[in-house]
């Protein structure tokens, strides 16, 4: 990979000659992996390009495009997410042009080897909106020099109709629409097969059903013979009754003495029942018996009304403003609690407990960039009588710029919150703003209440930094 030369604006064309891109061309990716800040809309050259088709389930896989951007100075990876992919495969991105990055993330990947971060991490860029805005002369005549097949950058301002020839990106571009098509087509036919299947299914379950439907009408018929064969058995002819249409039946003598004695006593019973009618038994009721319950005798205590008693009078509270919790900032002018800062460690939470501090401002930075809101911050050191060997970091999120404490000064920090960064550190959050409207970073000697401790620490500061145990300026 030809390497890129830093400041080197010689033979760079932009795209749209009114805005010309050489004064945008600047060294930003150490700063970037720095801050951990992204500075959108800016520039890079495009020094390589990968497509790689990444495998999925039931044959349909996706795709990733990485870049290799470079600055002039490093080179840093870049994945274009999948809206954007059309720019890149229809040829407006190619090596040796410079690309304008509209919205693009820094995250933190495992590398394959051991990096310079921790745990072998870097760095690379999310891109989610780019667009092509020149080209460099002279990387593109290196790749020619070295036989590679590079961008026709003419065809990017023919005429409208012309013919263009396909060189690199594109004609990879191309095969890819080609190979989409070639799924989409494969696709079609698997879809197709699948609805053929399914039909020879369902004609195939309707055949079924129509067998059973059969079977089922051929088991009705056969029931209904059978009854019809049963009900024919039943049938009497007319050969078994006589001339006169009565029954011929043999019935012997015995048989018809004993249904002369059964027939006498069914008689004799029936008109015994009618001449002497049974009478069902009287009903008795039976007495309920209730409990005994025993009333006490009345009472005969007189009752006299009672006389109302008067109400004492209320008495009115002169202060009913209730009383603020000590550890609570909302007056500075009011006893606090106050917290060493060697106990920041050992707060009841690790992070995002609020506390008051009374220190000293050792060190203070310029305001930085910083990838959280209010994406701004200004760095300090803080130290008091518990932490006489270590300083303690403080980060201000809260208008940074207004953060202008004396170096050696007493100040009391208000609301300030614990955090787990360099073993118990302090941190002011934009959202931590006090209510009252004041400052939260109070000058220590116009305080009455803690005026004996301002004096103190002052004193101690004076003999630390006499003695030579002031000099920190080499702690991280």
């Amino acid at each position: 990979m030809p390497p890129t030369k830093a400041n080197n604006t010689r033979g760079i064309v932009s795209l749209d000659p009114a805005n010309p891109i050489q004064e945008e061309i600047k060294p930003l990716i150490a700063d970037i992996l720095r801050t951990k800040y992204c500075i959108q809309g800016s520039v890079f050259l495009v020094e390589g390009i990968d497509l790689v088709t990444v495998g999925g389930e039931r044959g349909r896989g996706g795709k990733m495009i990485r870049l290799l951007l470079g600055d002039g100075e490093l080179v840093i990876q870049g994945f274009v997410r999948g809206v954007m992919h059309w720019v890149v495969e229809g040829g407006k991105v190619f090596e040796g042009g410079y690309v304008r990055l509209d919205k693009f993330d820094l995250v933190e990947v495992e590398g394959e080897g051991e990096g310079e971060g921790e745990g072998g991490k870097e760095g690379v860029l999310v891109i989610g909106d780019l667009k092509g805005v020149g080209w460099d002369e002279g990387y593109l005549g290196v790749l020619r020099g070295e036989g590679r097949e590079v961008k026709d950058v003419g065809g990017l301002v023919r005429r409208e109709g012309e013919g263009r020839k396909l060189f690199g990106l594109e004609r990879r571009a191309r095969e890819m629409e080609e190979r989409k098509r070639r799924e989409r087509e494969e696709e079609e036919r698997r879809r197709e097969e699948e609805e053929e299947q399914r039909r020879r299914e369902e004609e195939k379950k309707e055949e079924e059903d129509k067998v059973v439907e059969r079977d089922r009408q051929a088991v009705e018929r056969e029931r209904e013979e059978e009854e019809k064969k049963e009900e024919d058995e039943d049938y009497i002819s007319e050969s078994d009754y006589d001339d006169e249409g009565f029954e011929r039946m043999v019935i012997s003598t015995e048989r018809a003495t004993q249904r002369r004695a059964m027939a006498a006593a069914h008689t004799s019973t029936t008109i015994n029942n009618l001449t002497t009618p049974q009478r069902p038994p009287p009903f008795k009721q039976q007495p309920i018996q209730h409990p005994q319950v025993l009333l006490p005798p009345p009472s005969r205590k007189i009752l006299t009304p009672k006389t109302p008693q008067p109400r004492p009078p209320v008495k009115i509270q002169e202060n009913t403003t209730p009383k603020s919790l000590p550890w609570q900032a909302n007056d500075p002018t009011r006893p606090l609690k106050l917290t060493p800062l060697s106990q920041i460690p050992y707060l009841p939470y690790k992070q995002n407990w609020m506390i008051n501090a009374l220190v000293v401002v050792t060190q203070l930075g310029e305001t930085e960039p910083c990838p959280y809101p209010p994406y701004v911050q200004r760095q300090a050191r803080v130290i008091d009588q518990s932490t006489a060997h270590k300083h303690i970091h403080l980060t201000v999120f809260l208008e940074p710029d207004d953060f202008e404490p004396k170096l050696g000064e007493v100040y009391l920090l208000l609301g300030v919150k614990n955090h787990k960064f360099d073993g118990g550190s302090l941190k002011k959050y934009a959202s931590d703003k006090p209510k009252w409207g004041g400052r939260w970073w109070v000058e220590g000697r116009g305080l009455g209440w803690c005026k004996g401790m301002v004096e103190e620490l002052e004193n101690w500061w004076a003999v630390e930094q006499q003695g030579g145990g002031g000099d920190f300026g080499d702690e991280g």
